[in-house]
Order: C-alpha cells, then sequence, then structure tokens
C-alpha cells in the first residue's frame, strides 16, 4: 500500500515538473526576470543649458539730422552697402546761404571801420575842426565884450542884475564849447582810442563765431555714412522736412553679429564668460554655428510668463559667433546650447540606470553571468540623456538600465527583445 502511494505521488511530481517544463518551453518565455541592457559606453559626454534667443548686430549706428530743412538727394535702400564718409543725401541749406552772406557783408563793414580808426582822420577833417576852434575862439571874444558892456550898464543902475548873471553865463558857455573843440582837434590829431579799436574788433569776432557755425551747419548738411556698414533701417523719406535730431537710418555690419539669449535664473550660476555653444534652428536649416559666451547681465529682469500666470526670471547673456554664415541675419530667432561641462572619453550609463540607496548612495544594477548584481558607482557630470560614471564600472559591461523595484541581489535576469512586453 506504501509502495502505491510512493508511485501515485512521484507520478504526480513528474506530471508537474513536466507540465512546468512545458509550459515553460512551450510558451518561449525566458527563465528570470525580464531587463533591458545596455553597455557602459566611452565618449566625448557635455552638460548643456538649452535656451533660445536672437541675432542682432553687436553695434548699431543711428545717423540724425544736424539742421532744419528738406531732405534732399536720399536715394538709399535698406540693405544697401556704405562705406565711411560716402555722401548718402543733404538737406537744403538756401536759408543758411543768405544768412552766412549777411554775416559777410556785416563783418567787411566793421573791418572797413577798423581800417578807418587805424588809418586816422582826413587832412580835411582837421581843417574842418580847426575852423571851428576858431569860430569857437570868436565866439568867446565877442562874449566877454558883452559881458564888460552889461557890468557898465550894471553899475549905472541901467540893467538888472538878472542880464548881468545872463552875460556872465553865455561867456562860460562860450569857454565851455572852445575847449571841446580843442579837444577833439587833439584827439583827431592823436589817432583812435584803444576802446574804440577793441570794440570794432569784439564786434567783429562776435560776427567771425554766428558765421562760423552757420557755415558748420552747411556742412553737416551733406549727410555723410558715420561708419562702414550695411543700411538696417531707414526712419526718413526724400523730400521729407527734417528738424535737428531727427533719425535718418540705422547701419550696422552684418559680419559683427551677436546673440542675446534670456536664460532661466535656475540656470545661470552653471553658465560662466567663455564657455563654447552651439547656435542652430529652422532659420539656419542644416547649419550650426560655433559660439562662445561674452558676458553675462549683472542683474535678472522678471515679467509676466506667455499664459499671463505667474512670472519668469531671466538673465540675458551674449553670445558672439566663432564663424561666420550668411544665412544668419539679424532679428532671426535661434536655439541655443550653452556647453557648461565638457569631459572627452567619459564612462557613461543611460541617466536611468542610476539608483540610490536610502542614505543617498548611487549604484547600478549589473547582469553578471545572467544574474543580477549591486554595484555601487561614483557619478560625474550629467545631462538630458546620460551620466558620467567616474569610479564602479568598465566600459563594455552589461548594466541593467530598468531594474525592477522588486529587483534583488543574484536574481536570474534576460534581455528583454525590443518591442516585447516585459514580465514583471
Amino acid at each position: 500500500m506504501r509502495k502505491r502511494w510512493w508511485w501515485i505521488g512521484g507520478a504526480l511530481v513528474t506530471v508537474v515538473v513536466g507540465t512546468g517544463l512545458f509550459l515553460s518551453l512551450g510558451s518561449g518565455q525566458p527563465a528570470g526576470v525580464q531587463v533591458t541592457m545596455a553597455a557602459v559606453t566611452q565618449g566625448d559626454l557635455s552638460n548643456e543649458v538649452l535656451t533660445s534667443g536672437k541675432a542682432k548686430v553687436e553695434e548699431e549706428i543711428k545717423l540724425y539730422a544736424n539742421g532744419n530743412g528738406i531732405l534732399r538727394e536720399f536715394t538709399i535702400k535698406e540693405g544697401m552697402t556704405v562705406r565711411k564718409g560716402q555722401p548718402i543725401g543733404k538737406i537744403d541749406t538756401s536759408d543758411v546761404e543768405s544768412k552766412i552772406l549777411e554775416l559777410e557783408a556785416q563783418i567787411d563793414l566793421q573791418h572797413a571801420n577798423l581800417a578807418k580808426l587805424h588809418s586816422g582822420e582826413e587832412p580835411e577833417e582837421i581843417a574842418q575842426q580847426q575852423e571851428r576852434i576858431k569860430q569857437e575862439q570868436l565866439s568867446v571874444q565877442a562874449a566877454q565884450k558883452e559881458l564888460q558892456r552889461i557890468e557898465q550898464l550894471y553899475a549905472s543902475g541901467a540893467v538888472t542884475a538878472q542880464e548881468w548873471e545872463k552875460a556872465k553865463d553865455a561867456l562860460a558857455t562860450a569857454q565851455s564849447n572852445l575847449n571841446v573843440a580843442k579837444q577833439q582837434l587833439v584827439l583827431k590829431q592823436k589817432g583812435p582810442r584803444k576802446e574804440e579799436v577793441q570794440s570794432i574788433q569784439a564786434q567783429i569776432t562776435q560776427l567771425q563765431v554766428e558765421k562760423a557755425q552757420w557755415e558748420k551747419e552747411r556742412r553737416e548738411s551733406v549727410l555723410l555714412a558715420p561708419e562702414n556698414g550695411t543700411i538696417l533701417a531707414i526712419a526718413a523719406n526724400n523730400g521729407q522736412h527734417v528738424t535737428k535730431g531727427t533719425e535718418i537710418l540705422t547701419l550696422g555690419n552684418l559680419n559683427d553679429i551677436i546673440v542675446e539669449a534670456e536664460v532661466n535664473e535656475s540656470d545661470v550660476h552653471k553658465i560662466a564668460v567663455g564657455h563654447e555653444a552651439v547656435i542652430s534652428g529652422s532659420s539656419l536649416g542644416k547649419d550650426s554655428l560655433k559660439a562662445k559666451v561674452t558676458s553675462i547681465a549683472p542683474i535678472a529682469v522678471t515679467t509676466q510668463n506667455s499664459s499671463g500666470q505667474g512670472e519668469q526670471t531671466r538673465v540675458k547673456v551674449t553670445l558672439s559667433l566663432l564663424e561666420h554664415a550668411e544665412t544668419l541675419k539679424p532679428g532671426y530667432h535661434v536655439d541655443i546650447n550653452i556647453i557648461t561641462e565638457k569631459f572627452a572619453n567619459a564612462l557613461q550609463v543611460p541617466i536611468e540606470a542610476i539608483q540610490q540607496e536610502p542614505d543617498g548612495t548611487p549604484y547600478v544594477w549589473i547582469a553578471e553571468n545572467g544574474l543580477a548584481k549591486k554595484q555601487k558607482v561614483k557619478i560625474g557630470i550629467e545631462n538630458e540623456l546620460f551620466t558620467q560614471i567616474i569610479e564602479g564600472v568598465k566600459p563594455g559591461q552589461e548594466i541593467i538600465t530598468n531594474p525592477p523595484e522588486h529587483l534583488k541581489e543574484s536574481d536570474p535576469v534576460v534581455n528583454a527583445p525590443a518591442g516585447m512586453p516585459m514580465m514583471m
């Protein structure tokens, strides 16, 4: 009886084992935890800050009108290249020309007056003054005789004291006129006074300064290109009346294009002046350009985000191009990859392969002889796809990229074929 039950039990075990083997082999499922594996690779690895920006001319030069008038001979177009000093238009200066002629006439008149002072009085004028002195002397003599006559009459009581005083005043006036005439003759014979010469010279200087200002406006009425470059924008039209300070055009050098980007505040600390970058985007087609960071703004700017909900804080970063491309034009929007860290021949694994112990220690799962093995590692930089391994693995070593939570040491593992759902 015992042998019978033993035989029946053995038969059942055989059937169960056989059925298991049959199901296992018949279903084609491998024996072990299905995982995806990848080999540890070695190559250049970089960490990047991705952002966008806009191309612009490094230095834009604006030309303004230096006077008032009608803009003439202004026929340039946007996109035209000009050279420094090239005439590109002029401002009608008819009023300026007439003002200069008027000032020149006034200056000539004052020069004539000054020459007359230096040459002295004409002989005829000296003779006229001498004759005047003789007439004044005769007037004095007549006044003296009249005073003597009045004094005699006053002594006899024939005239009043008032008439006597009037005769004395007449003599004093005649003597004064004689003295003035003599002094004027001395001055005419002596020549011009220093004050008179200085006064005329001052008037000439003032007129010359005013003339120079108008002449400067006449010269500056011819519009000249301030630098070599390309006309980027035109702000005035031929025939338009402009005033001093009116913007005429904007000029720039298309060989000196920079890119300005706005970097999120959380990424700015990763960037430094001198970091390399790659400029790309739909506006460049398949081309990409090398660049480098040349400046980082000292302040951040906070604005509303595009949705209007909340704010975003960004810092302006400027990049200069290390190569020229005809396809990149000012105003283009571009994509920017700023390389903040770069290592050559770095050991690297997919970023999802990195796991952490409760204490934060990083590790990876290795597939060694078909069994799972936990391996502590020391990691370096990482980007969106890969993490650098400094210590713990070797090139070509198989690691598990998607370890399930229940995976344990020495669990058998098999690499799931691509596209096949994994059995967890």
